[in-house]
């Protein structure tokens, strides 16, 4: 009966292989894009458009419409952007003064890999 042994240098080598696989996969699946959102108000609706360097953080993503008041703040639609980031969120008579922002909530896709990290409009006022 004969034995076949490696080599020691063989089974660093494939140790070595292995680490650098796992650690690529670990990378991939954190990999964190920022994004921005622009909104502008023009009644009766509010738009505006995200940016992201990933297309997956632009299209088909949430965005909300708030209304700053005293304690939580009120929201005042939701609505998915189209799939070059484009957004509207229709809020028909509820147009009064106060400040109004716009939220993208981080969003993300576990098997591909991706986050997209939540943004913030600018406070637009409407007197």
């Amino acid at each position: 009966m004969s034995l076949v042994r490696s080599h020691p240098l063989v089974s660093i080598l494939s140790l070595a292989f292995a680490a650098l696989a796992v650690s690529a996969s670990l990378a991939a699946a954190s990999t964190s894009y920022s994004t921005s959102i622009y909104m502008s108000e023009k009644f009766p609706a509010f738009h505006g458009k995200l940016h992201s360097g990933n297309k997956f953080c632009v299209g088909n993503r949430p965005v909300k419409v708030y209304r700053e008041k005293p304690g939580a703040d009120k929201l005042l639609g939701t609505k998915k952007s189209e799939e070059n980031g484009s957004w509207k969120v229709s809020i028909g008579n509820k147009l009064i003064s106060g400040a109004y922002y716009s939220v993208a909530p981080a969003y993300g896709s576990a098997s591909l890999g991706i986050s997209c990290k939540a943004a913030t409009s600018q406070v637009a006022v409407v007197d």
